[in-house]
C-alpha cells in the first residue's frame, strides 16, 4: 500500500486478450446461470460451451500469457490471501496493486476451476425428459455419479463467489478509492511508480494460437460427441 502523496503514473496492466476474456467469461455466466434457472435449455447449452473454451483459453494463456496473466505472477498460498486481506481494509488507501493481488489470485483461479467442472458436470448430466450432455453415457458411472449431482449445488456456489467478487470490488471503489473495473476495460491503472513496471508488448501470437485452442476444444467435443 502506498501513501496518497506518492506520484502515481499510467501503468499498463491488462492486455487485450486477458480484457476480452475477462468480459466474455463474464457475459457467458450470466448468460448460463440465468437460462439455466428459467429452463431455456440451448442457450444454457451454448453458453456452458463457449465457457468451457473460455476456460481452456485462460488455463493456456496463464501459462504462456502476458506477466500479470501467468499463474506464476499472482497464484499464492491461501495463507499469503489472508494476510493480504487483514491488511488491506484497515486504511482508506488504494493498495496499488500491479495485477491481482493474493486474495484476488485466489479468487481468479476457484472460478477458472470451478466453472470448468461445473461445464464438465452440465455435459455428463441429463434432465430424464429433453436434455443429454455430450459426456451423458459416455463417462464410467462412477464418475458420472459424482459430475451429475454437482451441477446444480455448484451453480448455487459459483453464484455466491461471483457476487463476493462483486462486491469487493464495490468496496474497493467506496471505500479504498480505488477503480478496478476501469483497469479491466482500458487496461491501465495509475500506480506509483515503485509498484508500477511497464509489461511488455502482447504476445499476439501466443494469444491466438490459446483462442485457436480453446475454440476447438468445445467444437470438437459438440460435433464428435453430438454426432
Amino acid at each position: 500500500m502506498s501513501d496518497d502523496r506518492t506520484p502515481l503514473v499510467e501503468v499498463k496492466v491488462w492486455d487485450l486478450p486477458i480484457r476480452v476474456f475477462h468480459w466474455w467469461f463474464t457475459l457467458m455466466f450470466a448468460v448460463s446461470w440465468i437460462s439455466g434457472w428459467i429452463g431455456d435449455r440451448d442457450r444454457h447449452y451454448v453458453s456452458g460451451m463457449i465457457l468451457l473454451g473460455l476456460v481452456v483459453f485462460r488455463i493456456l494463456y496463464g501459462l504462456v500469457g502476458s506477466p500479470t496473466a501467468r499463474f506464476s505472477h499472482f497464484v499464492r498460498w491461501p495463507g499469503a490471501g489472508f494476510r493480504y486481506l487483514r491488511g488491506a481494509f484497515a486504511h482508506r488507501t488504494p493498495s496499488h496493486t500491479y495485477g491481482h493481488n493474493a486474495a484476488g489470485g485466489l479468487m481468479v483461479l476457484a472460478l477458472v476451476v470451478l466453472i470448468g467442472l461445473q461445464t464438465v458436470s452440465g455435459m455428463a448430466s441429463t434432465d430424464d425428459i429433453l436434455f443429454e450432455g455430450p459426456l451423458y453415457g459416455r463417462v464410467p458411472d462412477w464418475l458420472a455419479r459424482i459430475l451429475e449431482p454437482l451441477h446444480e449445488p455448484l451453480a448455487k456456489v459459483l453464484l455466491a463467489l461471483a457476487s463476493l467478487h462483486v462486491l469487493v470490488i464495490l468496496v474497493y471503489w467506496l471505500w479504498k478509492r480505488e477503480n478496478l473495473v476501469r483497469a479491466m476495460i482500458v487496461g491501465r491503472a495509475r500506480l506509483p511508480r515503485t509498484v508500477g513496471v511497464q509489461e511488455k508488448s502482447t504476445p499476439w501470437g501466443r494469444a491466438l494460437i490459446c483462442a485457436a485452442i480453446a475454440a476447438a476444444v468445445p467444437t470438437a467435443i459438440h460435433l464428435k460427441l453430438m454426432s
